[in-house]
């Protein structure tokens, strides 16, 4: 079992890395949430950019696969103190995870297809696009809220139990909730504000799964 925490340190490492990569490609797509829903917009961005679009898809599933790993570790290390609250994280990162990944995808590869479909009806494409969006707003708020929700459990178990540190455990709770408030608002100031906070809570959070319980 300290070989899972461990790796799920490993891995916290790598997703932290991985999401401050997807902020920065994502950010240098000049896009913001809004205008990602604008087809006059995002189709023609998708179509000029479309290795950074494609970057966005890999980060996007990479950190979600890596996620899900560090979440193993999580549990592993709350499971004795905290069992409930253990399965709980695990569970709801999982549902949230997959949403992401899934997200990633429809983006990455849907979106191509529509800029390729552009080219010969952009009405056809417009229309598409929307719906696709309509898909993917879906598929990030589900993301979001299980995620966000899945980090504030664990950072409530971290609290009562003390097993990683009160500290860690409040940037989890800060994270999680900046996470579920995206379900509410696309603000690119509080996106910014809630991938600080996860890249923190995942890095620190993979550090001490690197180190044995006390």
């Amino acid at each position: 079992m300290e070989r899972i925490q461990r790796n799920g340190g490993t891995a916290g490492f790598v997703t932290a890395v991985c999401l401050a990569l997807l902020f920065i490609v994502f950010a240098s797509s000049g896009l913001d949430m809004q205008a990602m829903q604008d087809p006059a917009k995002a189709l023609p961005a998708l179509g000029q950019k479309s290795g950074v679009f494609a970057s966005t898809g890999v980060l996007g599933f990479l950190a979600s696969g890596f996620g899900l790993v560090f979440t193993f570790g999580i549990w592993v290390r709350l499971r004795e103190k905290s069992p409930t609250r253990a399965v709980a994280t695990l569970g709801l990162a999982f549902m949230g995870l997959t949403a992401h990944a899934a997200g990633a995808a429809l983006l990455w590869q849907g979106g191509a297809t529509l800029v390729a479909l552009s080219a010969r009806d952009q009405t056809a494409a417009a229309h598409a696009w929307a719906a696709l969006g309509a898909v993917n707003q879906g598929l990030m708020a589900m993301g979001n809220a299980f995620t966000g929700a899945a980090a504030l459990v664990a950072g409530w178990a971290i609290i009562a139990t003390g097993a990683m540190g009160a500290a860690l455990g409040w940037v989890a709770v800060v994270a999680g909730v900046l996470e579920i408030l995206q379900v509410f608002s696309a603000q690119m100031a509080l996106m910014g504000l809630g991938f600080l906070f996860v890249i923190i809570w995942l890095a620190w959070g993979g550090a001490q799964l690197r180190r044995s319980p006390a």
